[in-house]
Formats: C-alpha cells, structure tokens, sequence
C-alpha cells in the first residue's frame, strides 16, 4: 500500500487478485442476486433468472426515458404490467379462456419443421399443456356408457357465434392429428397469427411502446399489412425443448413478447456477436447450431463439449439468460440474437392447479424512430433477396 493507504500503480489491487472481476461487475451480481424481498414479488417464485436486464414496473418508466434509456441504446429490458394485460387484452388469452372460445380449433404445431408438424385440436393441446389429462381420463372411465360414441362430427353447438372470434378458415375434426398427451407436450404451438385465427382475441402493444410507425403507411411504405399488427402466439409445456433455432427478427424491428402464464427462460446474444453465432441462409439471420446444443447455451456455463463443437462461440463476452414471469413483457431491441424455452413450475407450486405447467405468450413486432430508417432500407434487400430466391440467381438456395 502507498501513502494515505492507496495502492500504487505498481501494486494489485486486493479485490481485483481475489475476485478475478471488476467492481462494477461484482456490484451487479449483488443486485441480481435473489433476495428474500425480490423471490416474494417474483410471480414465478425463486428460479427466475434475470441475467442484468433491467426489470421495471410500467409506471415507473415515461415513453421518453424508455426511448432514451433502451430502444435507441438497443439494451434490452423486462416491463412488468401491474394491471396483469387488463388494459391490452392479454388477459384473454389465458388456457381456460382460449379453450373455451376456441376449444375445437384445429391449429398447427411445429409450423417450422415440415417433418414434425401435425394439426389437433386446440382443446386437446390445452389439456396436454395444462396436464388435465389424468383428471380428464378419470371422468371418462366414469361417463364410459354415456361417451361411447366414435363420432367426428364437428358439434358448433357451443362454438363462438361472432363472427369476429372464429378463424377466418373454420377447420375440421377430420384434419385434427390424434395424438397422447405426452407426444402433445413436446410439440409447440408457434408463431399463430392472433390476427388471423382469433382477431376479436387480438391484445394492443404496450402503451408505451407506441408508436408503432409500422402502422403508418406513410413512414412505413411497403410492407406486408400482416406486419403492420403483429401478434403471434406461442403456447408449450417445460417438456417441449423450446423454439428450434437462435435467430434475429428480419428488417431490424424490435420485439416486444408479453408472458400471459407460466414463465419463459430466454437466451439473449446483442448484435456484434453475430460474425460466432454461426449465421446461415440468405438473410443471415438464423444460427445453424443444432437444437441440442443450443439448449446447453442456456445453462450458466457454456459447456466444453460445446465449444468444441462450434469453438467460435468462445469469443463471445456478452451471453444474456433472462427469466419472464406472467404479466411481464420482455423488449428484445433490433439485431438481437434469441430463442426461448418454457420454464417448470417450482416445486412449491407444484400442485397442478390453475394453468399447470403451461406457458403462454404473445410476441409483437414494432418500429420506432430509433429505427425507421434501418428497417425501411433492410426491407428493401428483404424483396429483393425474395425476388433472387424466386429465379434461383447467384446460387441462392
């Protein structure tokens, strides 16, 4: 130690040789770590991880310290609605709710891989998700004689009548997939156009992430209307492996996905990791790690049997796991890597009532001003490489 008990240029500092890290850094583990105060306002009790992204309370934040702190900075950041999706219409896409309006839907799982893809009916799925099925079959061996029929007729009888609630393609028993419920709690249903299929049941975009200058076409020229209001759905049990592949949302728009129940773990990488994130495809946004070591990337420590395997991943110094929890809304800025899984419910709250295991959200797309022009330019080249694709030119597969 120097005079006045300050260390010499020459001389380690104590806790830099003992820690191996920073202050600031050690600093920001304390605060992220779990206390009793934040395991009792955590809705998905004391397994949620939050990785350093910032958790705030709607009310706690304006649109101008939103836009100023995280959108143009591209930092991501987790909103906690205190009026659980009462006010977007979140708060009608719960299981119970959407099995009862649309129960007999058939809807399509694993829209991504042509070669796991089945179609069943979406009560059925619910059932699976929500782990009712073992109540279900003890009713069944009960009402035996009087549910014995093997009919398939479709019965609307107890169908929404509004024609605003229904799909815009009503399906039929007679493409539904019979499946277990266990063979159903590993597949997923994703990316189903809320607007399409139930638009009554289409939630708002937070407040404060308006406005969307996707929805003005003078800002926003060209682009498909789907894209002007995009919510998609996405409902799985902990026993499905989660969204197959690491990817970034095309034309730099920014995500907003609101957990309605259960809780998501989400792996997060910022943009400038992209040239050892294995890139693949004509627009370079989807990873080509394989699905199973890609949920090793979701563990604390990437493994060395993963490194190995794809040894650029060890240059990368940012790697976000962040944990979301019902009524939470997770903003995934522009060029940010991720994929998803749902989490188990902690065993305190193991008792299989209410939604189960089940784990529902809705992703949203938006554009701010912060990126109006790099999505404008990106969906330019999108056409085009659309256009190349088409005609197979320059080799493009």
């Amino acid at each position: 130690m120097g005079p006045a008990g300050e260390c010499s240029d020459e001389e380690i500092d104590p806790f830099d040789a003992l820690m191996g890290i920073e202050a600031e850094e050690f600093s920001r583990l304390l605060r992220d770590a779990p206390t009793d105060a934040k395991v009792a306002k955590s809705p998905a009790g004391p397994r949620l991880r939050r990785g350093g992204v910032p958790v705030l309370s709607l009310d706690e934040v304006t649109p101008e310290s939103f836009r100023q702190d995280f959108l143009v900075p591209r930092r991501p950041v987790v909103l906690v609605d205190p009026r659980r999706g009462a006010a977007t219409g979140h708060a009608n896409l719960t299981p119970d709710k959407l099995r009862d309006a649309f129960g007999d839907a058939i809807v399509p799982l694993d829209v991504t891989d042509r070669r796991e893809r089945a179609e069943v009916r979406l009560g059925d799925f619910l059932d699976a998700v929500q782990e009712k099925d073992a109540a279900k079959a003890a009713a069944s061996e009960r009402d035996a004689p009087s549910s014995s029929s093997s009919s398939t007729t479709l019965d609307t009888s107890s169908a929404p009548k509004n024609e605003s609630t229904v799909p815009k393609k009503p399906p039929t028993l007679r493409s539904a997939s019979r499946m277990s419920p266990q063979s159903l709690r590993r597949k997923y249903l994703r990316n189903l156009q809320l607007r399409d299929w139930f638009p009554a049941f289409t939630p708002s975009l937070l407040p404060l992430l308006e406005p969307n200058l996707l929805r003005n076409e003078r800002a926003v020229p060209r682009c498909p209307e789907s894209w002007r209001d995009w919510h998609e759905l996405f409902v799985s049990h902990p026993a499905c492996s989660g969204f197959p592949f690491l990817h970034k949302d095309a034309c730099h728009v920014h995500a907003a996905a609101t957990q309605v129940c259960g809780a998501k773990r989400w792996l997060l990488f910022p943009p400038e990791t992209a040239p050892f994130l294995y890139a693949s495809g004509p627009a370079a946004t989807r990873s080509s790690i394989d699905r199973a070591t890609l949920e090793t990337l979701f563990e604390p420590a990437i493994p060395l049997e993963t490194l190995r395997e794809y040894p650029l991943l060890a240059h990368i110094k940012t790697r976000i796991v962040c944990d979301v929890g019902p009524f939470e809304t997770i903003v995934v800025p522009a060029d940010w890597w991720h994929a998803a899984r749902a989490l188990a419910r902690p065993p305190r709250d193991d008792a299989r009532g209410g939604d189960g295991d089940a784990c529902v959200s809705v992703a949203a797309s938006f554009v701010d001003a912060s990126s109006l022009d790099a999505f404008n330019d990106a969906y330019g080249e999108f056409e085009a490489t659309k256009e190349l694709l088409k005609v197979g030119a320059g080799g493009i597969q």
